[in-house]
């Protein structure tokens, strides 16, 4: 008999309350509904289905969190796991799937470090390019930054805005104009020319690959000189990263989400060529031929903030920490302006130092007749100018705060924009019943509100008298405002808004070349194989930018990003220039060995440099000289890896002073029809329980090597063998002892260059 329940319950968001329903039958969860939430609809709607999936998948709430939405997703997760218990529900938790505890090797042409804007546009340029392209995320979710911005961005130059605005006379060149002009001239000039060049084609590009659909902005900001701004049909970003992902994805591009970045890897030269990433608590390393930094900026790190920060409040992701700034720290690249933030004046203060957005509340206000005051009650900005205008009359102020002053009507449109975009009815309820905690919302009589918000009443008296005669008059002049938004206040209550300076956005970052966006060192030497795009890499917009200028960065960078990391690995390809390849044989048919774990150890050690593969030799046969003519296929597959590699090492076990039968057996296959060995570099590494390491095995294997028909070349000296093997090993299978380590590291490098030189470097013991 059926026993099914709809579980209803609620838990605190980031946001806001989250309510949902748990769907149980015969104890057994069937779904979990989302019933309202006020969370951002972008990174929520990724984050619920991954948790929704492992719930079911593991009938319990004891799953992971989502990286990124730690905070929100385990609420949910904890008030559900109650909730169920409350209903007297049994849960049988299914076992979870067996996680990999080794590192899980991974190679592409291009990997791009950052799901984001700029991420998923420069990987998606290189996959159309013919590149393999794999990206890594640190989030639960895609999107970065932008997730949090409208879709608004420039059309310059796109056969789109063409379609949209007609001739409407826009050029690169009048583009640059605009963003020189609002940055005050502190654009860099080449960078500028680079995005401002590049936004069209870029546009087109990914309109086509994601088939997006791009319409006139219903907001054309008085910033830009002339109608150029476009956004998708939803206004928001969660299209555009939906669509383009879906896109990357079917394209062939590979998603790793949860996959942290702890380091670069280099080849034998230097040269980047890869990453070391975790994904929860797997190793994960991918090699590549070009690297595409896109981890957007670093606004959530306090330690990295200059003093320019002080007195703003912070509203980005908390995802947004400079993760890049740690892994890259060898290689000492250039940077500048990392103090420079985008600073928006329409913000309300929701915990200290973290604010919330209100640009289109009170946008919409200021068209309606708002005031801008401050604590003497006085105007302090042409309300109907452009943000920047805002901005420095806000900052200009002692405490940095002014307050937005609106009557009733006003209010009411407000306010469903507040609740429009991430604030809830409650969140707003407790606003104005806190009237003695920051942020101040506050309704009454002028008097009633100056007195709540520490304003001067005579002053705010005489600045409302003043506007009222202005409005009436049509003309303004204290400041200018243009008369169509000279509204007069209706009614005797009025309302007043705390408003603060914000940012999310950092404008500094890495220093690049262009036209290609290598990242640079200090010294001013580009880095090999190494690109960037988006918010890491600053400076196109200057000190300010522009409303839709950040889309329009991150855009452009990752469209020519993703075209120089794509020529980059032609190039590579066409000049042949390849990693060693490295075959490990692994002399024993034994399933639990401590050369296995040397072997596995030296991958860890050495794949960054060489291509390093460990092969098996338990499947071969005894070897038997009737079979010779009808050699089994896994001998011919071996041979081939063989006499495909540039040098061989064997990990060789003792077995009563010798080699181990198996191996001489696999030898022997190796070297009777076909040769591989001939000619062939070989290195020899082995260690045992003992205290001698494999020695008499090691010139056992030595003597067989160089017997007619095998005929190695094998490495002299540089004798590797490591005694007492019980005790070298960590968890992790990593050598313990580092002395060992740095005589291994020495043996192999003198390999990598026998095979490369012919000549054997010696070898201090």
């Amino acid at each position: 008999m059926s026993n099914a329940k709809q579980i209803k319950g609620q838990a605190m968001g980031h946001n806001g309350i989250i309510s949902y329903e748990v769907d149980v039958d015969d104890n057994k969860i069937e779904d979990l509904k989302i019933l309202k939430h006020s969370e951002t609809s972008g990174i929520f709607n990724q984050v619920i289905d991954k948790l929704k999936k492992s719930v079911i998948t593991e009938q319990s709430f004891n799953v992971d969190t989502i990286s990124g939405a730690t905070v929100m997703t385990q609420a949910l997760l904890d008030s559900a796991k109650k909730a169920v218990a409350d209903e007297d529900v049994k849960l049988t938790p299914k076992p979870k799937a067996t996680k990999a505890t080794g590192t899980t090797h991974l190679s592409a042409d291009v990997v791009v470090i950052g799901g984001g804007e700029a991420g998923l546009v420069a990987g998606s340029r290189a996959l159309t390019k013919g590149q393999s392209v794999i990206l890594v995320e640190k989030n639960g979710y895609l999107g970065g930054a932008t997730i949090l911005n409208g879709s608004n961005v420039t059309g310059t130059g796109s056969k789109v805005a063409a379609g949209i605005f007609g001739d409407n006379h826009d050029t690169p060149a009048t583009l640059a104009e605009d963003v020189t002009r609002e940055s005050k001239h502190t654009n860099y000039p080449a960078m500028t020319d680079l995005m401002v060049n590049n936004i069209g084609p870029a546009i087109d590009f990914i309109s086509d690959f994601a088939d997006l659909h791009y319409q006139k902005a219903q907001t054309q900001t008085p910033e830009h000189s002339i109608n150029r701004q476009i956004e998708l049909p939803t206004a928001s970003s969660y299209e555009f990263i939906q669509k383009v992902a879906k896109a990357f994805n079917e394209h062939g591009g590979k998603t790793l989400l949860d996959t942290r970045v702890e380091a670069l890897t280099f080849n034998r030269h230097g040269d980047v060529n890869g990453l070391v990433a975790y994904q929860h608590a797997t190793p994960v390393k991918i090699k590549a031929r070009s690297v595409v930094l896109a981890t957007g900026g670093h606004g959530a790190n306090q330690k990295m903030r200059g003093t320019e920060s002080k007195g703003l409040d912070y509203y980005g992701p908390m995802t947004s920490t400079g993760d890049a700034y740690d892994f890259n720290a060898k290689l000492n690249l250039q940077t500048h302006d990392l103090g420079w933030y985008k600073v928006y004046p329409h913000g309300v203060e929701v915990e200290p130092g973290v604010a919330k957005l209100t640009t289109y509340a009170s946008k919409k206000a200021t068209d309606m007749g708002a005031l801008y005051v401050n604590t003497k009650g006085q105007r302090i900005v042409n309300e109907s100018a452009v943000y920047s205008d805002f901005r420095d009359a806000i900052l200009a102020q002692p405490d940095k705060v002014a307050f937005m002053l609106m009557d009733e009507r006003t209010w009411k449109q407000v306010y469903d924009l507040l609740v429009l975009h991430d604030f809830t009815p409650k969140e707003i309820q407790n606003f104005f019943d806190n009237p003695d905690t920051t942020p101040i919302f506050t309704k009454g009589t002028l008097t009633e509100v100056a007195k709540a918000a520490g304003i001067d009443a005579a002053g705010l008296q005489q600045t409302v008298a003043d506007y009222q005669g202005y409005a009436k008059a049509g003309t303004d002049p204290d400041f200018k405002r243009d008369a169509q938004f000279l509204h007069g206040f209706e009614g005797e209550t009025y309302y007043l808004v705390e408003q603060r300076g914000r940012f999310a956005t950092t404008l500094g970052g890495y220093t690049v070349t262009t036209p290609d966006l290598e990242l640079v060192t200090k010294d001013a030497v580009p880095v090999a194989n190494y690109y960037a795009a988006g918010e890491v890499a600053g400076g196109a917009n200057g000190h300010d930018s522009m409303p839709s200028m950040m889309n329009t960065w991150g855009i452009s960078s990752g469209y020519v990003a993703g075209a120089a990391a794509s020529a980059n690995a032609d190039t590579q390809k066409a000049s042949g220039e390849t990693d060693l390849n490295i075959v490990a044989l692994m002399g024993t048919n034994a399933t639990k060995s401590y050369n296995r774990k040397l072997l596995q150890a030296m991958q860890e050690l050495f794949d960054a440099q060489i291509n390093f593969s460990i092969e098996e030799i338990k499947s071969l046969p005894l070897f038997s000289e009737d079979l010779v003519d009808d050699e089994p296929a896994n001998v011919k597959a071996l041979c081939a890896k063989i006499d495909d590699a540039d040098g061989v090492v064997i990990a060789v076990p003792e077995y009563d002073h010798a080699i181990p039968a198996a191996l001489k057996s696999a030898l022997e296959w190796l070297s009777c029809k076909e040769h591989p060995f001939t000619d062939k570099p070989v290195m020899i590494v082995g260690t045992s329980l003992g205290i001698q390491g494999t020695v008499r095995a090691q010139m056992n294997l030595r003597q067989i090597l160089d017997a007619p028909g095998v005929d190695a070349k094998v490495l002299p000296g540089n004798e590797f063998m490591l005694p007492k093997a019980g005790t070298q090993f960590d968890d992790h299978g990593q050598l313990t002892d580092q002395g060992s380590v740095a005589f291994l590291k020495q043996c192999f490098g003198n390999f990598l260059t026998f095979i490369e030189t012919d000549e054997a470097a010696p070898v201090l013991a």
